[in-house]
């Protein structure tokens, strides 16, 4: 009966990746072609390329596994075999590769601008949070001993002398991120009509600008080879992928600095913006100094032209030097925030009135609702904030009636879980409908302000202990739990270990969500579409986040965490949502004295659920300790 039970497990498996995720995948992109004016890109030519390419590749993954794996490229069913050949050598995890390379070739061909702009990007941040989520933990339990680098790989953190592989593969890695970039940006400020306004480039003498480039590329072709050690080599490669993102995500949102880069039509293979060769220039100065004049004198001279043919070259020069900043010391600021985290998790405090308590981490989420529904009230308008605060409230009883379900315990009084609080949005919209209010507008602005909200909550999180991570042997990501109050000490008993700071991944990960729904909102996009990007990015979050928690209490199902499995029903109702046409509804916006109220009444509310209890009281939900 097993064997039968597996070829019929193997056969739905199978059938749901290959058949019903991509027939899904483009009928997400079908039904959302129309919603957004996204640039247009279409070319037979490299679609099919694209598509054959990366076809080919998975193709070769999948034949490699199955002769070498001795199984097939299933998790539920994964091969017993650990595989380093073929283009297991060269990448990772080849067949997801392949897949993000046949995926926007199918809709470069078809000329589907949503499958490009909207189902691509999100599709291929699914594989990324499922190999970081799953299956690089995975690997690792079932094939401890085994190799897990690759020819692709990044270069080892240590002091010793890169060789040829490390070198070209450094090389490999930052010149395909900056040409993805580049084509990006540049296929996304050319467009005729556009989704956060209209682009303003003004680009004379195309040809000569091309030319212009060629010293830049070449430059910081050359950088890997003069790097002497491995953990700088590295270094300079990590730095450089960390400011491809930040200039990606800046251009999209935000046009102007994206304009600032002229990227016109081939010049992507070319285009070197500035700020890599500050990144290299401080890679080549703690090498050699000679070598770094050398460089410098060559990245000044590419850097004046650009500035020459920048629409404003004291923007430029500036959004440039902030995005090197941030690159360059990237371990600083993780240094930082890290020891900020674990800082806030011992700074417990507690102060006894009578027969109640007040705790310290109240005042966090009390201070987050206040200015989260200070700001919903705001972009909605005071008619809106009598219904803001009926659906505040529902919410935050309903993420306390789940957590009491899910981990309710004699120790456990008062816990409040998430996914409670979006189960709670269907019965707040439901209030607000009966109210006669527009459910949509709430869900929006609610949206809008939640990854804020939430991250404050994280903060709660940190001091109380719970949403804590697992242990971890890395001092450099890890952080330490020594109060007694906290749950990391009292219940799960990692005292004094090095643990992952999962709440501070769930605040960095909600802060660049909150940004992009922030900007979708400012330029008009529905409410529907941004509670279902909402549902989207928060689930991959937390997915991704629920594999490096280490609380006792949560249970498993099939090998992954109860809150995985909620985290990728958010992502699948999050892709349904985006397809809802609704009528946006014309709002005034401005701050009142009504919406300071409800913002007020909201902040003490929830202060008061979450940080006040009365612990010489048995009663059930009395005590959050």
């Amino acid at each position: 009966m097993k064997p039968m039970n597996q070829i019929l497990g193997k056969s739905l498996y199978a059938i749901v990746f290959l058949v019903v995720v991509p027939v899904f995948l483009w009928l997400w992109a079908k039904y959302t072609q129309d919603l957004f004016p996204f640039p247009d890109i279409q070319s037979g030519t490299s679609g099919i390329i694209m598509i054959i390419s990366g076809g080919l590749l998975m193709l070769w993954a999948m034949l490699t596994l199955f002769k070498y794996g001795k199984g097939l490229p299933m998790n539920l069913y994964p091969p017993g075999v650990f595989v380093n050949r073929g283009p297991y050598r060269l990448f990772r995890h080849p067949i997801y590769l392949g897949f993000g390379v046949l995926l926007p070739g199918f809709f470069i061909y078809s000329g589907s601008s949503s499958g490009f702009w909207l189902v691509t990007p999100l599709t291929v941040m699914g594989m990324l949070a499922l190999v970081i989520g799953y299956e690089d933990i995975d690997l690792k339990r079932r094939f401890p001993e085994s190799n897990m680098s690759t020819l692709m790989s990044l270069p080892q953190n240590n002091a010793g002398v890169p060789d040829l592989r490390d070198r070209i593969s450094s090389l490999i890695l930052l010149i395909s991120g900056l040409m993805i970039s580049n084509f990006i940006i540049g296929s996304w400020n050319t467009a005729t009509t556009h989704l956060f306004g209209e682009p303003v480039i003004s680009f004379a003498e195309p040809e000569k600008f091309y030319v212009l480039l060629y010293p830049g590329l070449i430059s910081i072709l050359a950088v890997p080879f003069f790097i002497k050690r491995k953990d700088r080599l590295r270094e300079w490669v990590v730095s450089g992928l960390i400011s491809l993102f930040l200039f990606v995500f800046i251009a999209l949102l935000f046009l102007s600095p994206g304009n600032r880069h002229h990227i016109p039509q081939l010049s992507f293979l070319f285009y070197t913006p500035v700020f890599l060769f500050f990144i290299s220039s401080k890679a080549l100065f703690e090498q050699s100094r000679i070598i770094a004049l050398i460089f410098g004198i060559i990245a000044t001279g590419v850097m004046f032209i650009q500035l020459y043919y920048s629409s404003s070259a004291i923007h430029y020069l500036s959004e440039s030097l902030l995005i090197y900043l941030f690159a360059a010391n990237h371990r600083q600021i993780w240094k930082f925030l890290k020891e900020s985290a674990e800082k806030i998790a011992n700074s417990w405090q507690e102060w006894i009135f009578g027969k109640v308590r007040v705790i310290n981490h109240g005042f966090y989420v009390g201070i987050g609702a206040f200015l989260g529904v200070l700001l919903a009230g705001i972009l909605a308008g005071r008619n809106y904030a009598l219904p803001i605060l009926i659906f505040t409230v529902i919410v935050t009883l309903c993420s306390a009636l789940w957590a009491q379900l899910i981990e309710g315990s004699a120790k456990l009084k008062r816990p409040f879980g998430f996914y409670g609080g979006l189960v709670g949005i269907v019965f707040g919209s439901l209030v607000v409908w009966i109210m006669g209010y527009n459910v949509w507008v709430v869900i929006g602005v609610a949206s809008v302000v939640m990854p804020w909200v939430q991250a404050a909550g994280r903060l709660r999180c940190l001091v109380n202990g719970c949403c804590h991570g697992k242990k971890t042997g890395n001092p450099l990501i890890g952080i330490r739990y020594f109060h007694p109050r906290s749950r990391v000490c009292n219940i799960s008993g990692l005292k004094g270990e090095w643990v992952h700071p999962t709440q501070l991944y769930s605040i960095l990960w909600l802060f660049f969500a909150g940004i992009v729904l922030i900007a979708l909102w400012k330029n008009g996009i529905s409410s529907s579409f941004i509670f279902g990007l909402y549902l989207i990015l928060t689930g991959l979050g937390r997915f991704v986040e629920e594999a490096y928690r280490g609380e006792a209490q949560t249970p498993n199902v099939k090998g992954l965490h109860l809150y995985q499995w909620t985290a990728l029903a958010s992502v699948c109702i999050g892709m349904v949502m985006t397809a809802i046409r609704i009528q946006p509804d014309i709002l005034t916006s401005g701050i009142s004295w009504e919406t300071f109220l409800v913002a007020t009444v909201s902040g003490l509310f929830i202060f008061f659920a979450m940080g006040v209890d009365f612990p010489y009281s048995n009663a059930r939900f009395s005590r959050l300790v």
